[in-house]
């Protein structure tokens, strides 16, 4: 597992080579990632990439956008859910326009994507347990309770990605449910859960407690360092460490792994 260097991440990702058994992975912050298969398809999952959040919920970007998508165009974008800071419509309505990229998630983004543009034989609906291949990367929607009731998503979805030959789960934004355990035996290799604990989803040590009884190999903290830490609310648990530090005492063989965004990491068999 490797990491290549932020600086010029569009132009680092164009001519980036992902080998056979591995996948390539930028965190682009909040529960935002960008993967890259060993096949040349690159998919976006929940990229937040302006500041479409701040007028619905008074939060603001404290870190700059990693990629911009004026110079860098996916073949695929995933959505989990229709809050704002996941289905970013100042990013979806750019890519909407682009010839050749194809849209996924639950039948409410679906629908607001196709209001905004997105055109119907480049949109996938995909429910909990739909399953849809794109190129050499399979696309399974797994289960998630988003529990946020001033703003509810009762189709919100996580996403399983098989990229070569590497399972890596993105709970998305979810509540700790007895539900997610089950995925212990789905033979995840990297998992990437939501850490900040309030709005809907798993706190810090919620999330270590997910991750010790899913066992993947590689446990990857998420939502947290988007805003400001006070605009995340009262009882927010978001510094990762909490995260490692409870997945440590746990005890088991999942490596707690804190990504910086922007960075290149390589997963590896």
């Amino acid at each position: 597992m490797g990491v290549t260097e932020r600086a010029g991440l569009e132009e680092r990702l164009a001519g980036l080579e992902v080998t056979p058994g591995t996948a390539a992975c930028v965190w682009l912050g909040q529960g935002g990632y960008l993967f890259a298969s060993p096949g040349g398809m690159t998919l976006m999952v929940d990229p937040y990439l302006s500041d479409y959040a701040e007028p619905f919920w008074g939060v603001q970007r404290a870190i700059p956008p990693v990629i911009d998508p004026a110079h860098f165009t996916p073949d695929v974008v995933l959505v989990t859910h229709w809050h704002e800071d996941h289905l970013d419509a100042p990013t979806i309505r750019r890519y909407a326009q682009e010839p050749d990229v194809a849209f996924a998630g639950p039948e409410s983004c679906v629908v607001r994507a196709e209001i905004w543009g997105w055109p119907a034989e480049r949109r996938v609906i995909l429910e909990q347990g739909d399953h849809h291949q794109f190129g050499d990367v399979g696309v399974t929607a797994t289960f998630a309770r988003h529990d946020e009731a001033a703003a509810l998503t009762l189709d919100a979805v996580g996403f399983l990605l098989d990229i070569g030959g590497l399972r890596l789960w993105v709970v998305a934004d979810s509540e700790y449910d007895a539900q997610l355990r089950a995925m212990a035996r789905a033979g995840i290799d990297v998992m990437f859960v939501p850490i900040n604990g309030v709005g809907g989803n798993m706190n810090a040590h919620e999330a270590a407690l997910l991750a010790w009884q899913v066992a993947p190999r590689v446990a990857v903290p998420m939502h947290y360092g988007m805003w400001p830490d006070e605009q995340y609310g009262e009882g927010a648990t978001l510094d990762p460490t909490l995260f490692r530090d409870t997945l440590t005492r746990l005890g088991g063989e999942t490596e707690a792994r804190v990504l910086q965004p922007g960075e290149i990491v390589i997963f590896g068999a």
